[in-house]
């Protein structure tokens, strides 16, 4: 009764509101509900349901039917405190026209329990005149009724049921701030097969409880929306996630595949790559951004790191796989591909090398390393800078852990060689 009482609250007390109600259904012999009661007492206080067409002139607050035509998948956004919301949007109709839902946070987060076709009853505020109103949804419900609409042109939801993947990566739990101030967890996950690669949303974190990325999983529950990068998948709380013995194979692009505009996954070995670039964004918030080069045997590409993944240890000659990367040009031109949200950075096991070396301790941009000409590692344990060492260690991604080390005596004679060099002396 809730609900409906929000729609008379400035005309009675909510006490007298359930009063009524309860006549009406007393005096039908309790053929009708509550809810049925509720729309009755709202009728005869002549506030009864609109039909979508009457929104643009409805006031700030109205009810109606309509019948769900398509789902767009919830968004993540900054709001000016910093503060991370939720947003959906759900288009529906009825007889007379169509109207533009949106809603928020934690009803946003709900919105995988509807799916297209579903008939709602609706309780928003209208804030457009177009052709197609908009409406901040206040309270949804299913309803029980039939309604007549010309689905025509509505963009089918993406196929749903079980799901049979590997779970390529899983973020951390995130905490998202409601517009009342409330808080609420999502899990944003990045799944395959054979199909394709696609964006995983928990809105129930439990449900991926104990599953770590790399492992192969059935899916029963999912909801498909399409999205910007394709199909997205949400799982609610009636949702259950099962480890799967199948071998999943995931089909990876090339760079000689990639162009703009579209979503890729590759393979490759790390070219060259930058420190991590600290900014603030808009909001306020800190955040990170890095820059590096993927190549495989049909060519490279520059990869742009957004977010936490910048942060990620990498140094060149990782073997790395990115997932839905959007491929765009950059500031100069250049096609790029560029990991966000909903994509995912996996590196691959790497093994250990045991070496012999000597060489100069320097500082980079990295950190203390042991620079032999050839090559140069950065130390697990930092020495001082200027020293001249013959080492052994174990190398891995390139950092070296010394287990033996020895200070080395400069060649003087080859040094003033070289200075004799630079200054031009015979």
């Amino acid at each position: 009764m809730k609900f409906h009482y929000l729609l008379v609250d400035d005309l009675l007390e909510k006490g007298e509101f359930e009063r009524r109600v309860e006549e009406k259904v007393a005096e039908s012999g309790d053929l009708l509900d509550d809810r049925t009661g509720a729309m009755l007492v709202v009728k005869d206080l002549g506030r009864s349901h609109i039909q979508i067409h009457d929104l643009p002139a409805a006031p700030s607050l109205a009810c109606f039917f309509a019948k769900v035509l398509s789902i767009e998948e919830p968004r993540e956004f900054e709001r000016a405190d910093g503060t991370t919301g939720i947003v959906a949007s759900v288009t529906v109709g009825d007889e007379t026209g169509r109207a533009r839902l949106t809603l928020w946070d934690e009803k946003a987060g709900a919105v995988h329990e509807i799916e297209a076709g579903d008939v709602l009853e609706i309780l928003g505020r209208p804030k457009g005149k177009g052709k197609v109103p908009d409406v901040t949804a206040v309270a949804v419900e299913k309803a029980a009724c039939e309604i007549t609409c010309d689905d025509a042109g509505a963009p089918a939801p993406g196929p749903g049921g079980d799901l049979e993947v590997r779970l390529i990566a899983i973020e951390s739990p995130r905490t998202f701030t409601r517009r009342d101030g409330g808080t609420g967890e999502m899990v944003e996950a990045v799944i395959g097969n054979e199909d394709g690669v696609f964006r995983l949303v928990a809105w129930a974190p439990a449900v991926l409880e104990g599953l770590e990325a790399g492992g192969n999983v059935v899916i029963r529950g999912a909801t498909a929306r399409e999205g910007d990068q394709g199909i997205e998948y949400s799982l609610g709380e009636a949702a259950s996630v099962s480890r799967s013995d199948r071998e999943i194979s995931l089909a990876l692009d090339t760079v000689a595949d990639v162009v703009e505009g579209k979503s890729y996954s590759l393979a490759g070995t790390v070219a060259g790559v930058q420190p991590p670039h600290a900014f603030v964004t808009r909001a306020g918030r800190q955040s990170s951004v890095r820059n590096l080069v993927l190549a495989d045997g049909t060519g490279e590409v520059p990869v742009v790191i957004w977010g936490e993944k910048a942060d990620e240890h990498l140094v060149a000659g990782d073997r790395i796989e990115v997932y839905n990367t959007t491929a765009r040009r950059g500031r100069y031109g250049d096609i790029e591909v560029h990991l966000s949200w909903g994509s995912a950075l996996v590196l691959l096991a790497q093994e250990e090398k045991e070496v012999e070396v000597e060489g100069t301790i320097i500082a980079t941009r990295e950190g203390i390393a042991l620079d032999t000409g050839d090559a140069c590692y950065l130390l697990a344990e930092p020495l001082p800078i200027g020293s001249v060492v013959r080492a052994r260690g174990r190398v891995h991604r390139g950092v070296i852990c010394l287990s033996d080390i020895e200070a080395v005596m400069p060649d003087q004679e080859g040094l003033q060689r070289r200075l004799d060099q630079f200054s031009g002396r015979p």
